[in-house]
């Protein structure tokens, strides 16, 4: 079977680390397909500056592997629409796509970014973090209802990623319980039944 699990939430989600420590360990025939990767292997002296070279190179790297039938991971912010065109191309080249929904607040997020930094990870401009964070969610809401799965991880605690939503062919599983600063697209497609 060929797969694509698509790791996707704002910058500062943790979906570098949910992918290394959850996911492929679970699918260890999966190709991992990064642009933060990519950028810091090619241009390691200035993975910052090549971020949009990495990010076509990761796109061609998608292409190849969908075209050659390779299961893959890929990790993104998703705020932008042509990434349903990732989506979209798998489906029709026989893929089910599972995705990985990685929900942290806005505030968070931001403040992950920039201890990503302090340590010596890449940074994001604030106000890119949060002009994606406001984009992302109705395209994230769009791609769980198309994917053949998706589950919805709340990241924002010590402990790690905790299970929130379940979805199967676009239907809901159970009924969602997702944390109070929940983007409200999400909580407006799909109401949780629990005060």
């Amino acid at each position: 079977m060929k797969r694509l699990d698509l790791v996707i939430g704002p910058n500062g989600a943790g979906k570098s680390t949910f992918i290394e420590l959850t996911l492929a360990p679970l699918l260890p025939r999966s190709v991992f397909v990064n642009a933060d990767e990519i950028a810091k292997q090619q241009w390691p002296d200035d993975p910052a500056g090549h971020a949009y070279d990495a990010a076509r190179l990761a796109a061609q790297t998608r292409a190849q592997l969908i075209e050659h039938g390779q299961s893959f991971i890929a990790e993104t912010v998703f705020s932008h629409p042509s990434k349903l065109e990732l989506l979209d191309t798998a489906h029709a080249n026989g893929y089910t796509v599972v995705v990985h929904a990685v929900l942290v607040p806005e505030e968070l997020a931001v403040l992950r970014v920039r201890h990503r930094v302090a340590a010596g990870g890449h940074s994001v401009p604030e106000a890119k973090i949060r002009e994606r964070y406001q984009r992302l969610w109705t395209l994230v809401a769009t791609a769980a209802a198309r994917a053949e799965s998706a589950t919805f991880y709340d990241n924002s605690g010590i402990r790690g990623p905790r299970i929130v939503t379940q979805m199967a062919g676009g239907f809901i599983v159970g009924s969602p319980s997702w944390p109070q600063w929940t983007p409200a697209v999400l909580t407006t497609r799909w109401p949780s039944d629990r005060p």
